[in-house]
This record gives structure tokens, C-alpha cells and sequence, in this order.
């Protein structure tokens, strides 16, 4: 006599059935967490739980990006979030794209060799202070 084969005892899931009527897959998350955790299946696309944010790339109930913020911060950091609208450079009279932190390519490297500039000038004071006797 043939044996019937027993499928998974979950709702919607056809697969073939492993042990104490669940698949392998279901039967792991069981096993593992206690209870079956749909929120943690794969081939599932969620979406980020921050108003206005349609990122699909979560960790947990939020995108990559909202994730990192609150692992970094422990909060949503909307005011250092990259303007999206904010397509000029900030220096006065400069119509170049933004690059990054406002500027565009040309205003923001020239503050950022300012900025070396005055770190190896107060390297060099220090060094000749510390060879003054």
C-alpha cells in the first residue's frame, strides 16, 4: 500500500512535511525560537517602518540606513540626514551640484585642505616647542 504524503501543517506553505507536522523550515524556526517567525523568513521584501522611507534593505522593522542611526545614536536622526532636496552648494554665489556635507567637489575639498593645512601648522608648533629648551 502506498504511503500518503503528509505536507506541512502551516497555513500556505505546501512543502513536504519534516517533523511534528511542520517542513524543515518551519520546523527550525520552531525549534530555534519557540514559535513559528514569519517576520524573519527570507523572500519576504518589507518595507522600513520610518514615515516617508520606501527602503526595502531591513534589519528588523527598519532600512539599513534608519538601523544604523538608532544602533549608532539610539534614535532616529532625521536632522543629519542627507537633504535630498538640497541639490547646491552652500557657499554664496556657486551654482555646482552638492558633493557632500553641502559643498560641491571644489568648496569642499579647499575646506577640507584648510582643514589639513592647519593640523600640520599645529604639529609644527608643537614640535618646536617641544625642541625649545
Amino acid at each position: 500500500m502506498a504511503r500518503k504524503l503528509r505536507k506541512c501543517s502551516v497555513r500556505d506553505c505546501e512543502n513536504k512535511h519534516y517533523a511534528k507536522g511542520y517542513c524543515k523550515k518551519h520546523y527550525t524556526q520552531v525549534a530555534r525560537h519557540g514559535r513559528l517567525t514569519p517576520e524573519r523568513e527570507r523572500g519576504v521584501v518589507r518595507v522600513c517602518i520610518v514615515e516617508g522611507c520606501e527602503r526595502t534593505d531591513t534589519i528588523g522593522q527598519y532600512c539599513r540606513k534608519h538601523a544604523r542611526q538608532i544602533r549608532t545614536h539610539g534614535r532616529l536622526t532625521p536632522e543629519r540626514e542627507h537633504q535630498m532636496g538640497n541639490v547646491g552648494c552652500r557657499v554664496p554665489g556657486c551654482t555646482n551640484r552638492h558633493r557632500a556635507k553641502g559643498y560641491c567637489v571644489k568648496h569642499y575639498n579647499h575646506m577640507r585642505w584648510q582643514r589639513i593645512k592647519r593640523t600640520l601648522q599645529r604639529m609644527k608648533e608643537l614640535e618646536a616647542r617641544a625642541k625649545q629648551p
